[in-house]
């Protein structure tokens, strides 16, 4: 495992306990899941997949835990906190929820293929040259597939500060995850 991730281990682990303890999942939520994905740079206005727009490198392991109550049919409320190691361009932390919703393309919910879109606020402790700012705003989208318990999703997301500092250049990312729902 590398160092920067052996690292951030502890932290990691105090964090989603005590972030578990706000939340308590089987009164608020219909389907809770954990998963775990690997992220990397994309769509950086660089040709190289991996890479943001000063050429430098930019990956990281995310974790996240979701919550999803029913709204209407297949359609499905998502609350989202997560953390992120970050790996490169410098070892350090992302903290972050997003809210949005998720749809069940199949004919039951919480099975088969499924969309999802969400926004929300992440801190960083890794001074992005593009961002001049740790607190930044968070988009994300993605697909995914539900079998039984397990499930596979891949996302974009994409960083900004939304002009409240300068520059205000996007990091965009692509993560592919796995998990499982309780």
């Amino acid at each position: 495992m590398n160092m920067k991730i052996r690292r951030w281990a502890p932290a990691l682990f105090l964090f989603a306990a005590f972030a578990l303890s706000f939340f308590p999942g089987p009164v608020l939520a219909d389907q809770q899941a954990i998963s775990i994905g690997y992220g990397l740079a994309a769509f950086n206005n660089s040709s190289d997949l991996g890479h943001l727009m000063n050429g430098g490198y930019y990956d990281f392991v995310q974790i996240t835990y979701s919550y999803e109550k029913l709204l209407s049919g297949k359609f499905n409320l998502v609350v989202e906190p997560f953390v992120g190691i970050v790996n490169r361009p410098a070892s350090g932390l992302d903290v972050g929820a997003a809210i949005g919703g998720r749809y069940y393309f199949g004919e039951k919910n919480y099975q088969g293929l499924f969309a999802t879109i969400s926004a929300g606020g992440v801190y960083t402790s890794v001074a992005f040259e593009e961002q001049g700012t740790h607190g930044l705003f968070v988009l994300q989208g993605g697909m995914g597939y539900k079998w039984e318990k397990l499930f596979l999703e891949g996302k974009f997301r994409h960083y900004s500060n939304g002009g409240l500092a300068h520059p205000n250049t996007s990091i965009n990312a692509a993560i592919l995850g796995v998990g499982f729902t309780f």
